[in-house]
């Protein structure tokens, strides 16, 4: 049996500590290989050598600059490399106080060594991928973050779920049950959502044009949140006999999400269940619906195999 691993029952707020948690993983991995291959040098010293190579000579701050490194992290990694007789430091002669690191002759003569195991790591690590292309997923996160860091996006969060909750003191939110009048507003909410993220199947168009038919006559029911007299979400419990209540056909219109509209309805559906008798309520989901998925599980339900 696999263990639980508590880091990705946080989702998000563990996703940093995933991301180190690896990097220390495949560090610790490369330190045992060139311990086993008999090579003095350490898993992220290979950048230092690349740069050199192509550079040829390069003061600290000229590294750190090309790699986004802090600068005393580099200086550290090249102590090291220097005690290690990779590197030779001279003055710069534009500038005393600066050094100029080159490769050393040990350097020039291991360097084929070196590439024969990078070029074995490149390629253990696109076959470990298979096909996603994770390089492609680090340069998204990079962009996203360097635009706007994590700091500043938690903050303006923080904010903007404030604002939420004011906006949410002033709506007067109504949960109201299914009328005929209001079939043309459940079949147009589902559609709403339905051509973002999939498309209507005709199967789609008879159950939502005719929710009374299919719906309501085999004892479901619909519920409907409504703001200012306008319906802007709805619900439907379905009657699978036996099997209890299918939760179905939620939906938000986009001008009233965030607002938790759909955590009232999904609330108001549970109490409609427990009120009616009903001991089971069950969901199908896709795990493109984030969001949704979320609200799931915050009022309570729990993926089963």
């Amino acid at each position: 049996m696999e263990k639980e691993d508590f880091l990705k029952e946080l989702g998000y707020l563990g996703f940093a500590t995933r991301l180190k948690r690896l990097s220390d993983q495949l560090l610790h991995d490369g330190r045992k290989m060139y311990l086993e291959l008999g090579m003095d040098i350490e898993p992220n010293w290979y950048v230092i050598f690349r740069l050199l190579q192509e550079n040829e000579s390069m003061t600290v701050t000229e590294i750190a600059d090309s790699v986004g490194m802090a600068h005393p992290s580099v200086i550290t990694i090249t102590n090291k490399m220097m005690d290690k007789e990779y590197l030779l430091s001279a003055k710069d002669p534009s500038d005393s106080r600066k050094r100029v690191l080159s490769l050393s002759s040990k350097a020039q003569k291991q360097l084929p060594k070196f590439e024969e195991v990078w070029q074995a790591g490149i390629s253990s690590v696109e076959k470990a991928m298979g096909d996603v292309d994770a390089l492609e997923f680090l340069d998204f996160l990079e962009k996203a973050f360097n635009q706007k860091g994590f700091k500043d996006r938690t903050l303006d969060e923080m904010q903007q779920t404030k604002q939420m909750e004011q906006l949410m003191e002033k709506l007067k939110v109504e949960i109201l049950l299914f009328e005929d009048k209001y079939t043309t507003d459940f079949a147009e909410l589902n559609f709403e959502w339905l051509r973002k993220y999939f498309y209507i199947e005709e199967y789609d168009r008879k159950v939502l044009q005719n929710p009374s038919e299919y719906i309501l006559k085999p004892g479901g029911q619909i519920l409907f949140a409504r703001v200012n007299d306008k319906i802007v979400g709805t619900v439907a419990l379905i009657n699978r006999e036996e099997e209890g209540y299918e939760l179905s056909k939620m939906a938000v219109t986009e001008e009233f999400k965030g607002l938790r509209i759909g955590q009232k309805l999904m609330y108001a559906c549970l109490d409609y269940a427990g009120q009616a008798g009903i001991n089971r309520v069950f969901l199908d989901s896709n795990r493109k619906l984030t969001p949704a998925l979320r609200l799931y599980e915050k009022v309570g339900f729990k993926e089963i195999p």
